[in-house]
């Protein structure tokens, strides 16, 4: 009796974690927000695309990203955004991206606060 009830808690637990965080990213517009004042960030949206690509809103060029589901990150790999990552999670959800300061070159990308991006469609 004690092996099943253990069995049982640690299966809802670990149902339970999982359903917090972001399996896939959906393709779509995440729109951004600056943390510290909760205004748009002026490179635009983050755009998701088929194919692992990406672009800004603010502008055409298309870059390459890579999602892993086990780290939650988000790791652009060429475009605009090029070598920065982000972290992912759920919001009410819907996945979101947030790009951190401190992990990522604040004066590349002009990071002054954490920017996160909503998941839109």
């Amino acid at each position: 009796m004690k092996v099943f009830l253990l069995s049982t808690i640690l299966l809802l637990a670990i149902n339970s974690h999982s359903q917090s965080q972001v399996q896939a990213l959906p393709t779509g517009k995440y729109e951004t927000v600056s943390k510290s004042n909760d205004s748009k960030w002026d490179r635009g949206d983050v755009v998701l695309l088929d194919g692992n690509k990406y672009k800004l809103s603010s502008n055409d060029e298309i870059g390459d990203y890579r999602f892993s589901s086990a780290a939650q990150r988000i790791f652009f790999t060429s475009g605009p955004l090029k070598n920065l990552f982000g972290k992912t999670s759920m919001n009410n959800n819907s996945p979101v991206i947030v790009l951190p300061v401190d992990e990522n070159d604040p004066a590349a990308f002009k990071l002054t606060s954490e920017i996160w991006c909503y998941y839109k469609h």
